[in-house]
């Protein structure tokens, strides 16, 4: 099984007139999010589900990589991919859904946090940002310290 861990893009900024769940991607976090997620299309291949946060710009990020990769399946919002969540309800998720390849938005510090715990048994220091994207596989079923890291790929990359 593959796990994809993608942090959503570039958010407004935090304000009162705002709840921070409906806080959007701004213009150029949609843009940079279209040229990576495009780029991605010859690393991914075939995806079975894309599962979001509820949070907006964790929806329009989800968004953005289903139309780049030609998803035709549904986005699954999950409350357990809201900020603060845990990276074993996040096993959990994983091995509740059929299919090979998923993809997992969400926010910092969990996507950090998330791609640690898969990857070691003692905690590495992971400086996820917006728009990045981690690749780590399963022998079988998601456990926490068994995944191997594939690859890390910032947002970055394909601002060109």
């Amino acid at each position: 099984m593959n796990i994809y861990i993608v942090r959503h893009g570039d958010a407004e900024k935090s304000s009162l007139s705002k709840k921070d769940s409906q806080r959007e991607l701004t213009i150029k976090g949609k843009a940079n999010l279209n040229k990576a997620a495009n780029g991605w299309k010859n690393l991914i291949g075939h995806v079975d589900h894309i599962v979001s946060s509820p949070y907006l710009r964790a929806k329009q990020t989800a968004e953005i990589i289903a139309i780049n990769l030609g998803f035709e399946g549904n986005i699954i919002l999950n409350e357990k991919l809201k900020s603060g969540n845990s990276t074993e309800d996040l096993v959990m998720l994983a091995n509740s859904l059929s299919g090979e390849d998923i993809i997992f938005i969400g926010h910092e510090p969990d996507c950090s946090e998330h791609l640690s715990k898969l990857i070691s048994s003692s905690e590495i220091f992971v400086n996820f940002q917006k728009g990045m994207i981690a690749k780590v596989s399963f022998n079988n079923r998601v456990r926490k310290g068994k995944g191997m890291l594939e690859f890390v790929i910032p947002v970055k990359l394909f601002d060109k």
